[in-house]
């Protein structure tokens, strides 16, 4: 199922305290970048620029009652081929005194079907760099702040401060020094320079005191990366799987690409923040427009003096003549010119618009078809509340409450990751699983991952308990063993539940469902289970039940849901 394409692929918004030189280092910055990008200076003052056959450089400024500048925004719009990629810079001094705020967008409108990928401006890094920005008591920088022991209650005031908005990326050094681990670390913390505040726990001191600061289920150990959301309650354990944990593992294995993630994680996150209202309300003066219009006013007057003054030979009158011809034609391109660029800049603005409100019918999709999710895992909780409570009795009935005591201690939790349900899947003795974990972990990117991860347990469980029941004897298959499921039987929800796919869709994507068996050989799998109801992602589970012929259940596929005739 596809995702409706945004126009929007980068956005970046960090507040600074000191705003008295913002504006004056924003349009220096600027125009370093763009000095590197074109190779030359480039003109910053107010009004358009035209950079070359492709780019066009808006610059505007904004001022207060006063008279005093107090916003400035430069717009860099270049029309290439394959697409119009428009980079814009806005910066807004408070005029209350209380800092700023700064942002860097980054759209693309594409000219092809082609997927197109922007890499995050480099400018970013160079503005976090220079203007020091903070997040509440957090402070934002390009390569991540060293935490040594004696820090480490600072660093968790920051994670703990109700007023950070931005994700924060602690990560701790391991034991024993690693390249590849140090290079992809750095990197990340690059990346999501102004998106997020990066720590490194610099030593195994500092490791234990964080873990006796913030407590065992927020633990960093040594190796790891976590990402921490805003509000972080470290009382709490049920809050610490929502603080996103990548193991050692996945920064030092050189096949491992899951590490990068992380960083398009956050990059999500920012991309969902809402705009703050200083650079949401700003208002700039058309004064591109107000240059044009002068201009048409100059070359008028030049024309209508040409044509009032008598001339006093037939050859000056036509010299007269041909210079007003030439004034009037210059009239028409520059009009040609300005309906050309104010057409290029409507088209731009529909097309954003249009982006916006399918991205926002995507979220509404997204959210009714979470609530839809939720309702039908509550009741099935209900139903497992009920079940378990009855036995509860029974046994209670039967004096049996040490029995009934060493069953509630020893259930196992439901995993909170698509990473941490692949490393709990031997415990599904009976499934052989042979999906691409790389297709499966980059659900963990998804602001519902976290009930996806656990229904896609239990969907797992439920397919590892019917091979169980099929090898001792069940005779149905696994939609009649969900549907009447035998003693201690561990079904899956008949609703969610699809053995096959329809002929069209079959007939048009059946490619897209042969999967890896454990021989090596692929093979067509259409039963699946269904993770979410509804939704642009809507993660799917693809099996093959072999049970009762070669003796084996597979798993081909754990991700977001195949083409279908009903996808747009």
């Amino acid at each position: 199922m596809s995702t409706p394409a945004s126009t929007l692929i980068h956005r970046s918004v960090f507040t600074v305290p000191d705003a008295d030189t913002l504006l004056d280092t924003v349009r220096w910055m600027s125009g370093q970048w763009l000095k590197k990008k074109y190779r030359t200076s480039v003109p910053l003052g107010t009004g358009q620029h035209t950079l070359d056959d492709a780019s066009v450089l808006l610059s505007q400024a904004a001022y207060d009652d006063q008279g005093a500048e107090y916003a400035t925004r430069i717009q860099l719009r270049e029309d290439k081929p394959e697409a119009t990629w428009r980079t814009t810079v806005t910066a807004v001094r408070s005029t209350t005194g209380d800092g700023g705020t700064a942002g860097v967008d980054l759209e693309c409108f594409p000219n092809t079907a082609q997927a197109l990928r922007g890499s995050k401006p480099n400018l970013i890094r160079d503005l976090v760099g220079e203007l020091e920005p903070c997040d509440g008591l957090s402070r934002l920088s390009v390569n991540a702040l060293r935490v040594t022991r004696d820090r480490v209650h600072s660093l968790l005031d920051v994670l703990c401060d109700p007023e950070r908005q931005m994700p924060t990326l602690v990560a701790a050094r391991p034991v024993q020094a690693d390249p590849l681990w140090s290079d992809r670390v750095a990197g990340t913390m690059r990346n999501v320079a102004g998106d997020a505040s990066t720590y490194l726990l610099w030593d195994l001191a500092a490791v234990d005191a964080f873990r006796e600061a913030i407590g065992h289920d927020h633990r960093v150990s040594p190796g790891c990366v976590r990402t921490f959301m805003p509000l972080v309650d470290p009382a709490w354990a049920a809050d610490a799987p929502r603080h996103r944990l990548m193991g050692s593992s996945r920064w030092t294995d050189q096949a491992d690409q899951t590490w990068r993630g992380v960083a398009r994680r956050v990059h999500t996150l920012a991309l969902e923040r809402p705009l703050p209202r200083q650079l949401s309300s700003v208002m700039f003066p058309d004064r591109v427009a107000e240059q044009h219009r002068q201009e048409r006013r100059e070359s008028m007057d030049k024309a209508r003096l040409l044509a009032s003054v008598p001339a006093q030979r037939t050859g000056e009158r036509d010299e007269e003549l041909r210079a007003e011809v030439a004034l009037l034609n210059g009239l028409l391109d520059q009009a040609d010119k300005e309906l050309s660029e104010l057409g290029r800049s409507i088209d731009l603005a529909e097309r954003a618009s249009t982006s916006t409100r399918d991205q926002l019918q995507a979220v509404i999709s997204d959210r009714d078809g979470e609530i839809e999710d939720h309702l039908t895992t509550l009741d099935a909780l209900q139903q497992a509340r009920a079940e378990a409570d009855r036995l509860r009795l029974l046994l209670l009935r039967q004096g049996r409450a040490d029995e009934v005591v060493e069953a509630a201690e020893s259930l196992p939790g439901i995993p909170a990751s698509f990473e941490e349900l692949w490393e709990r899947l031997g415990e599904l003795e009976h499934l052989a699983v042979t999906a691409d974990q790389r297709v499966t972990f980059r659900l963990d990117e998804h602001p519902m991952s976290r009930t996806w991860a656990a229904k896609g347990w239990t969907a797992l469980v439920a397919l590892d308990s019917y091979a169980a029941a099929a090898k001792a004897g069940f005779n149905g298959g696994f939609y009649q063993f969900c549907m009447s499921p035998p003693a201690g039987a561990k079904p899956y929800p008949t609703k969610q539940i699809a053995m096959t796919e329809s002929a069209p869709t079959m007939e048009q994507y059946g490619h897209e469902r042969m999967f890896p068996t454990p021989g090596g050989e692929r093979a067509e799998m259409q039963a699946h289970l269904k993770l979410a109801a509804r939704g642009t992602i809507a993660p799917r589970v693809y099996f093959l039940d072999e049970v009762k012929g070669a003796g084996r259940l597979v798993v081909g596929y754990v991700g977001p849901h195949l083409t279908n005739m009903m996808t747009n």
